[in-house]
């Protein structure tokens, strides 16, 4: 059970470090003037929304891996 947990954790790292990367080049998208505020408010909501996700779970791994 703990290789499998080791495992999810990697993957949800994985996750977050894609989505933080993916928040980054949309920062610098707009501020590029690459697209209007609309859509980047909505984009920022989206990835913002999936990287709490992300740590929430990597979280509850943590806590089941005996980590805090």
């Amino acid at each position: 059970m703990y290789n499998e947990i080791s495992a999810t954790v990697k993957n949800l790292e994985k996750q977050r470090d894609r989505l933080l990367e993916e928040l980054k080049k949309l920062e610098e998208e707009y501020k590029k003037g690459r697209m209007d505020e609309e859509t980047y408010k909505n984009k920022r909501h989206s990835i913002e929304r999936a990287i709490v996700e992300v740590m929430d779970r990597l979280a509850q791994m943590n806590f089941l891996m005996g980590q805090t």
